[in-house]
């Protein structure tokens, strides 16, 4: 089933989870936001997926942030041994959390 939708609670409860996925795995000091512009989708491959600007360093990146593999402008690299910031995530609601 191709964009198939999920529960409003159900797309916010996969941004938090793909945020932290990016924080994780890109622990950048420079990253300051991650603003979801739409709630998402579960696409034909049953990868969900919403498009978010994330923010670092004052310059903004516009990706596809998914629970498979995440595509966009590319962001910049990050230096060797670097820690994740606390970082504020924007959610489609406009609700708003700092995560670590």
């Amino acid at each position: 089933m191709v964009n198939k939708q999920l529960s409003t609670e159900g797309n916010l409860a996969n941004q938090r989870k793909v945020a932290l996925d990016l924080i994780r795995g890109y622990p950048n000091p420079d990253l300051e936001t991650i603003r979801f512009v739409n709630e998402g989708h579960i696409d034909g491959s049953g990868a969900w997926g919403a498009s978010a600007v994330v923010t670092v360093a004052g310059k903004e990146y516009h990706e596809l942030l998914d629970t498979l593999v995440s595509s966009g402008d590319g962001l910049p690299p990050v230096a060797p041994h670097s820690t994740p910031p606390s970082v504020t995530v924007i959610y489609s609601d406009g609700t708003s959390e700092v995560l670590e």
